[in-house]
């Protein structure tokens, strides 16, 4: 099990409102300033024997902050600061794959960023960050969220490729073609450069994502403008997608009993070749760059 503040969820937009039903007396922590910013806000949850901190990555009132102005360093940084060591992402993204379910669970296993305007890195103006990316999202997070959903008897897949798209648009068509000739599964917006900030300075990372629509031709469905995803989430399978996010609490409660104490994994040996070298400090606060 992990100990006090090691472990967070970076949630997507509505987790918030769920995990106070289940712990309505959380304690609110100020944004916290960084180098390159305020972060977003930090919750402090504790459901049964589990305690985890909480960053609601779109606004704590709705989808305040579209994906592509998230200040994710800021968010990373001040995580790291708290003495995070795993992150779970919560995200909900499009499905690629027509054999997925609307409300399903999947664990990516990999990642195409298709981000273009987003700062992706710590070490900007410096000679740092020239790192191994597989596996994108620690084996071990990813072990303990398998533990985790089959406990729970959750339905979910063990793997799958997401792809991370710059937003705020929804992907068009073509764009979702020459996705699926990539042999991808998911479509979404949050996962770059979160999971690259957080390899940077060697905290686990692993999304668990729920399907939330079927992606742009995935199949035929007629517009519907006022409505969320305008016509890609058909109303039978809006309930699919509530009842996912309902075990949210539980599943979040339940990984941070799941995870390891100490790390064997290599995200938390990212930046050893520089330690070994001599070319950082144990003080990860001076391998940072420009703001």
């Amino acid at each position: 099990m992990t100990t006090r503040d090691t472990f967070a969820v970076i949630g997507g937009s509505g987790a918030h409102q769920v995990l106070q039903k289940y712990a309505p007396n959380a304690k609110r922590l100020d944004p916290i300033s960084t180098p390159f910013g305020l972060s977003g806000p930090l919750y402090r949850f504790r459901i049964g024997s589990a305690h985890f901190l909480f960053l609601p990555r779109h606004g704590e009132t709705g989808y305040q902050i579209a994906a592509p102005w998230v200040n994710y360093r800021a968010n990373i940084y001040a995580l790291k600061e708290q003495g995070v060591m795993h992150i779970m992402s919560w995200s909900g993204p499009g499905a690629i794959d027509n054999s997925l379910n609307i409300g399903e669970y999947v664990l990516p296993d990999d990642l195409i960023d298709e981000t273009r305007g987003r700062e992706s890195s710590f070490f900007k103006g410096t000679g740092l960050g020239f790192i191994r990316q597989h596996p994108v999202f620690c084996p071990e997070m990813h072990d303990a969220a398998v533990v985790t959903l089959s406990r729970l008897r959750f339905p979910y897949r063990p793997e799958g490729v997401y792809v991370c798209t710059e937003g705020p648009r929804l992907e068009t068509r073509a764009e979702i073609r020459r996705y699926r000739e990539w042999k991808t599964h998911l479509v979404g917006m949050t996962l770059a450069p979160e999971c690259f900030l957080a390899r940077e300075l060697e905290m686990c990372y692993h999304p668990i994502c729920y399907v939330t629509n079927y992606a742009e031709g995935v199949y035929q469905r007629q517009a519907r403008p006022g409505v969320l995803f305008e016509g890609l989430l058909e109303g039978a399978e809006q309930a699919a997608v509530v009842e996912a996010v309902e075990h949210f609490p539980e599943i979040a409660a339940f990984l941070a009993r799941a995870l390891p104490e100490e790390r064997a994994c290599p995200c938390s040996l990212a930046m050893e070749r520089y330690r070994r070298e001599g070319r950082i400090e144990e003080d990860w606060h001076t391998w940072i760059g420009e703001p």
